[in-house]
């Protein structure tokens, strides 16, 4: 009866509703119905009626797995993923051979950003099915590409495409694997089949966009995006992607204002579901990390390869800096690695011990030695929040703080797509706030600090070379060529400048923000005096 009304739900969800109800009445505490009946006004888009009939459900048994499954689907469709994943969590303590709970943990900490246990719910999964599903792979290997896995990634699509050799989200993350590498027109020919196999398959019209420059009102490509953007039939989360990509051609094609309403839409949409932005958060923790006394490191700085954390602001010139670097013979890197965010909490609270320090040290250390390289950079702008406890464990470091004009900059964030975090990017005054609080540690942390070099985005673009060989000497290296033609340097990049950085240096993207003047209102008052720095 429970799957009759289920199947009923699909079709007629206030029928199926009015049976649970009927059932409800005469025996009121069915733990089942309850939980059926709170998935079908949460698939209705009642999230507070989903939650009132999920309580009751509660209060009859906390652990029962309808419970807990019910539980984490309502906080995903409230965007709590956080709250989802632990749910899912204690639903397989219990029940560790749910698959759909395993695929339900690995979107929740996607989600999150958490990457590592993201691949660990999605590997826990393929090792219950008996056939693996192009889906659950190709879901993979892009998360295993994001952690700078690129070789287990093309495994796991390669392995997708055996299955099914036109599978279009397997066919994705090839093109996105091959766009990291430096391969444009092998990744465009990807996208291309993907649309070709789904016509609204948004990331890859996006992609087809953001990889490529649009010179021409009347490409193609342009004028597809353009129809799908406003198809009545297109999910939000789709909308707000196209948009994005469509913004970025209008820029491109020299439509100010076009490209602006076009960011201001995507913006709006990825306002209306994610979190909000807490910027007095962000403004105590940022106090906290000032008012922490130093702590002399109890370390020797003796690691065989010295690591340099290039740091800054998102969007100021760090991915075009560490290619720049990782190009030369003695220099490899380890992409964005966000290893210290999380110890960064206990560090600044006091409650981060020598012996843990230690263990942290030796983790990271081990890092940087799979490189086999005399310098190992690590591009992760937010590092700038962690400077005091990297000090503290590394005492060998050093600090590349990459520097752009405050408005190019912000502007450029409000037209990213970042795809997790960064919440504070979708509003103008948000992205001021970020970038006060950013600059006033960065100039706390780099007040007569011999261990930061201050670099100019827009000096590098200008002279490349000199520029380049103040790095190289900063670093400890000597002079090579290979350098000046980062554009080939053959490491995978899987930022979001992976296109850019694969291009010669062009400066056109210096002063941008005086184009969209008219639209910077409240950037600028909220910049305050950064807002007239170069």
């Amino acid at each position: 009866m429970l799957q009759a009304i289920a199947r009923q739900a699909g079709t007629d969800p206030d029928g199926a509703l009015g049976r649970c109800q009927q059932i409800l009445l005469r025996h009121p505490d069915n733990l089942p119905v309850l939980c059926l009946a709170a998935g079908i006004q949460r698939r209705a888009g009642r999230l507070d009626a989903a939650g009132t009939m999920l309580d009751r459900a509660a209060n009859i048994d906390l652990t029962a797995a309808p419970v807990l499954a019910e539980q984490a689907a309502l906080a995903m469709a409230r965007r709590q993923p956080g709250l989802a994943a632990r749910s899912l969590r204690t639903l397989l303590a219990s029940s560790p051979e749910r698959p759909d709970a395993w695929f339900n943990l690995g979107i929740a900490e996607e989600q999150q950003g958490r990457h590592p246990a993201a691949i660990d719910a999605f590997e826990h999964l393929l090792r219950l099915e008996s056939s693996p599903r192009p889906d659950v792979l190709a879901r993979l290997a892009g998360l295993l590409a994001a952690v700078g896995r690129e070789t287990d990634a093309r495994r796991r699509i390669d392995l997708a495409l055996e299955i099914d050799p036109e599978h279009p989200e397997a066919r994705y993350v090839l093109g996105m694997l091959l766009l990291a590498g430096g391969d444009a027109g092998a990744a465009r020919a990807q996208f291309r089949q993907c649309v070709a196999r789904r016509p609204s398959f948004a990331e890859a019209w996006q992609q087809l966009l953001e990889c490529r420059r649009i010179e021409a009102d009347d490409d193609p490509e342009l004028a597809a995006a353009k129809i799908l953007l406003e198809d009545p039939e297109l999910g939000d989360a789709d909308r707000e992607r196209l948009a994005f990509a469509v913004g970025k051609a209008f820029d491109e094609l020299g439509q100010p204002e076009q490209a602006f309403a076009c960011f201001s839409r995507a913006k709006r949409l990825k306002r209306e579901r994610l979190p909000d932005y807490d910027p007095e958060t962000l403004r105590v923790d940022t106090a906290d990390r000032i008012q922490t006394p130093l702590r002399p490191s109890p370390f020797a700085a003796e690691a065989e390869a010295r690591p340099v954390f290039i740091i800054g602001m998102p969007r100021s010139g760090t991915t075009l800096v560490d290619q720049i670097l990782t190009s030369h013979p003695k220099a490899g890197g380890v992409g964005e690695l966000a290893f210290f965010d999380e110890p960064a909490t206990a560090f600044y609270a006091g409650g981060l011990s020598e012996p843990e320090g230690r263990r942290l040290r030796q983790d990271y250390l081990r890092r940087l030695a799979a490189e086999e390289c005399q310098v190992v950079s690590n591009k992760y702008p937010a590092n700038f929040r962690n400077v005091s406890l990297i000090r503290w464990l590394l005492p060998e470091a050093r600090f590349v703080h990459v520097r752009r004009g405050a408005l190019d900059t912000c502007l450029s964030v409000f037209f990213q797509d970042f795809p997790v975090g960064n919440l504070y990017a979708n509003r103008l005054e948000d992205i001021a706030s970020y970038y006060r609080e950013y600059r006033r540690l960065m100039d706390h942390w780099t007040a007569d600090a011999p261990d930061v070099l201050e670099l100019s985005y827009e000096a590098l673009l200008h002279d490349q070379a000199g520029v380049t060989g103040t790095l190289l000497e900063f670093c400890g290296l000597s002079w090579d060529e290979a350098c000046l033609d980062y554009a080939s340097n053959p490491r995978p990049v899987g930022t979001l400048s992976r296109w850019q950085v694969r291009q010669p240096l062009y400066t056109s993207s210096i002063g941008r923000w005086r184009r969209y003047r008219d639209h910077l209102a409240p950037l600028i008052e909220s910049l305050g005096r950064f807002a007239g720095e170069a």
